[in-house]
């Protein structure tokens, strides 16, 4: 399977639009290799199709082109021309608002359904299903349904900092878990996404929970978008093979994974993935994404 818009990009890679690629977030190191070793790039720094760059380890780093965002996660060295053609694919194919959309099923619809049973605490207080209530009269639920109600109406940034305080005042590993998704969630929309990717992997996805499976297709879309692609796979399998949870959520690990084997360059279970996703639920855009993806390679 030929990979999407290879030739596409590679013109576009030689067009004046990509002349300027310019390093716009790091977070930890990032280096381009220069004759007898590495120099350190800095937010602002300008690199060329041809330089080779290193990730270190725990470190996150975004590249910026003229529509099109590279982001890494995954310590390595890579070629910054491959890593705008990888962008390129999962931009054409829609990847991002496709899965988005899928998870936005959450925000505004659903509220924090309470816990069956007691979970462990993070700190020595005991605390009751619905949480601990601070000075400003609300508790950790209140919290995350009052940011659910700015999610919906698009408020994107004050929702972030309404679940960033739910996510302080969080002690049981429920509301820890809660917190971490919708704190992680609405840090992805306001572009924020090393911070999203840290508190996604924070705590693992509430098996039960109704964000459960929300927290691993978002997850699994940042570890994708970064090149995160073992991870990602590692992450969505479990769900992808599911026979319990919703057909859409089933398709869009799907869609995923195949996205992350086509970036390993693994042809056919690729293809197998992506015709999963293409099959599981006709009509719906993870489905009209794995056909562009396919419709590349036939």
């Amino acid at each position: 399977m030929k990979r999407i818009l290879v030739t596409a990009v590679a013109l576009l890679l030689a067009s004046p639009a990509f002349a300027q690629i310019v390093v716009a977030y790091v977070d930890g190191i990032v280096e381009r290799g220069v004759s007898g070793g590495w120099a350190t790039l800095f937010i602002g720094d300008e690199v060329d199709p041809d330089d080779q760059i290193r990730l270190a380890a725990g470190s996150y780093a975004e590249l910026s082109s003229t529509g099109t965002t590279v982001k890494l996660s995954r310590a390595g060295t890579y070629r910054v021309g491959e890593l705008i053609q990888g962008a390129g694919r999962t931009q054409a194919a829609g990847l991002g608002s496709v899965v988005l959309n899928r998870i936005n099923r959450v925000a505004g619809t659903q509220t924090r359904d309470a816990p069956t049973t007691a979970g462990g605490a993070r700190a020595s207080e005991a605390v009751t299903q619905t949480g601990p209530v601070w000075a400003g009269g609300e508790s950790v639920a209140e919290l995350i349904d009052e940011g659910l109600d700015l999610l919906a109406d698009g408020a994107y940034l004050d929702a972030y900092y309404v679940f960033e305080e739910a996510y302080d005042y969080a002690i049981s590993d429920y509301d820890y878990a809660m917190a971490s998704f919708y704190y992680g969630y609405a840090a992805s929309l306001v572009g924020r996404g090393g911070q999203a990717l840290d508190l996604l992997r924070s705590a693992d996805p509430l098996p039960g929970s109704s964000v459960y499976e929300q927290h691993l297709l978002a997850l699994g879309q940042l570890l994708v978008e970064s090149f995160s692609f073992h991870d990602a796979i590692d992450r969505l399998r479990p769900l992808a093979e599911s026979t319990t949870v919703a057909p859409e959520d089933r398709q869009s690990a799907e869609l995923l994974i195949g996205v992350a084997y086509d970036g390993l360059g693994a042809e056919a279970l690729a293809r197998s993935f992506l015709l999963r996703a293409r099959e599981r639920v006709p009509g719906t855009p993870a489905a009209n994404a794995a056909s562009i993806m396919l419709g590349a390679g036939e």
